[in-house]
């Protein structure tokens, strides 16, 4: 992720390399956490005015377009404080909140906003990143430790679904975005669930799927036409249930080669149990696991609480150990030592500043070469080199001009029929893809309008337009067609149109 800092803002020292050290408020940014959540982060301290150092923090940034300006701050706030109402010891605090609007562009555009959340920085590791370190080591989460992992995030959900406001009415909050890229493992032992605040403004101020994650959407979010989809919390019980099957096994349930195939996949609730990829798991646990994802909200687990309950006494089947103990020394085993002692032991501003400005001398001292006068081969100065004198004769220049202007007058010609012949292959492949996106309307009788644009390396990218537009059954149809074998012939990008009529 790049994380995007306007010039407006107050910097202290920005070395080329890390750490950024940027002035955002009350706060000063340390370093980029891009691993962090699907968003990303930053890792900064609050600094009072002095320069007194206090607690670090997460800073996330929920970019948003000009054309919903206006009414986007009201949404932004009305969702920080439902996250602010949120404590439980299993969810990452929502601490503060502000909206940074950027200077104004000198071509007068109107200007976006950055909403910009603040959360609490615990020392651990994501449970994404995780699974990635035991992929590459050939191992795979114990199965009792994975259990008690998402027996705790059940117990947030629980509390996030149970949450009222001053006067005791239910707020409604759903996360939306339960993966394993918004669990945090920490080093101490303790599970955090991260998003809350975030992927529900990401859903009500931007256009796109509501779900971030492919296998955290359920089934029943598919949409047919515009407009929201109303989803309950067994939603966010389905994304846990995907979340474990990925603990237990490292594999993406709905993972397939194609994008479009995985969507459909997901749609359909099409997965293999666990033990298909981990055959010494028992039955108790794919039971558990192809229960919370079922494809139908009343065959899951009806609440959080519910499944929590089934993932305790399940785990207590396998072992009574205390799971926090387990999971400190798991991750303590997984990652390097170095790693960990970086993580916890975040240096002052002042060695920082320190560090940052004696790499920054060192590297421009580096990219400084020596004056002229000064270059010595062994001892000896070197003289300076006269410069090169061209002399040329106007008839031989006016013969090579006019010969240079015939060679590049057939190479356009050549250019322009391979062009063509180019074009003609990229719209035949349109056609070919036209049955395959059309199965996405599902008996919808609309006409379609989707933007083809290739970059001109095969990498294609449709932009459905009209009513289905950020609809699911408009993913899929995207999804097909930037599946399809596109021709490629670099630097030539081509706009194409292709026309959908439902059945």
């Amino acid at each position: 992720m790049s994380f995007l800092l306007y010039p407006s803002r107050e910097r202290a020292v920005f070395p080329d390399g890390k750490p950024l050290l940027w002035r955002l408020g009350d706060y000063v940014a340390v370093y980029q956490r891009p691993e962090f959540g699907t968003t990303g982060a930053l890792l900064a301290r609050r600094v009072d005015a002095d320069g007194t150092e206090h607690e670090d923090v997460l800073i996330h940034q929920l970019p948003t377009s000009a054309a919903l300006a206006k009414s986007s701050a009201s949404v932004f706030e009305e969702e920080w404080r439902r996250a602010t109402r949120l404590s439980h010891p299993n969810i990452l605090r929502t601490l503060d909140r502000w909206l940074d609007t950027p200077p104004e562009p000198e071509s007068g555009a109107p200007r976006p906003l950055f909403f910009q959340l603040v959360t609490e920085a615990v020392a651990g590791e994501m449970l994404s990143s995780t699974l990635v370190a035991l992929e590459a080591k050939g191992e795979r989460m114990p199965v009792p430790l994975a259990l008690w992992v998402a027996a705790q995030v059940a117990h947030a959900l629980h509390a996030a679904h149970e949450a009222t406001d001053a006067q005791g009415k239910n707020l409604g909050v759903l996360h939306r975005d339960v993966a394993p890229a918004h669990v945090l493992l920490t080093y101490d032992g303790g599970v955090k669930l991260s998003g809350f605040g975030i992927a529900h403004t990401a859903v009500r101020l931007m256009s796109g799927p509501i779900f971030k994650h492919v296998g955290s959407q359920p089934p029943e979010a598919q949409r047919k036409g515009g407009g929201q989809v109303q989803v309950d919390r067994r939603a966010d019980v389905y994304g846990l249930g995907v979340t474990l099957y990925e603990a237990l096994t490292g594999v993406d349930p709905f993972r397939r080669p194609l994008d479009y195939d995985s969507l459909k996949a997901a749609m359909s609730g099409d997965a293999p149990p666990p033990s298909h990829h981990r055959p010494e798991l028992p039955a108790t646990v794919d039971a558990l696991v192809m229960r919370a994802m079922a494809p139908r909200p009343e065959d899951r687990y009806a609440t959080a609480a519910e499944l929590a309950r089934a993932l305790e006494a399940l785990r207590t089947a396998f072992t009574p150990a205390d799971g926090r103990e387990e999971l400190s020394a798991f991750l303590r085993d997984v990652f390097r030592e170095e790693r960990i002692r970086a993580r916890t032991r975040v240096p002052s501003l002042s060695d920082l500043l320190a560090r940052a400005a004696a790499e920054a001398d060192a590297e421009r001292a580096r990219q400084s070469p020596p004056p002229a006068s000064t270059r010595e081969v062994q001892g000896v100065p070197t003289p300076p080199v006269p410069p090169t004198r061209f002399v040329s004769h106007p008839r031989r220049m006016l013969l090579y001009g006019g010969f240079l202007l015939f060679i590049l007058m057939g190479v356009l010609a050549n250019v322009a029929k391979t062009r063509e012949r180019f074009v003609e292959e990229v719209s035949a492949v349109a056609r070919s893809g036209q049955a395959r996106a059309v199965s996405c309307l599902a008996g919808a009788r609309e006409r379609v309008r989707v933007l083809l644009q290739l970059d001109g390396t095969g990498h294609a990218e449709a932009k459905v337009e009209g009513p289905l537009a950020g609809t699911v059954a408009g993913r899929c149809i995207e999804e097909a067609l930037t599946g399809l074998p596109w021709p490629h012939k670099r630097g030539w990008p081509v706009t194409v149109e292709v026309a959908l009529d439902g059945v």
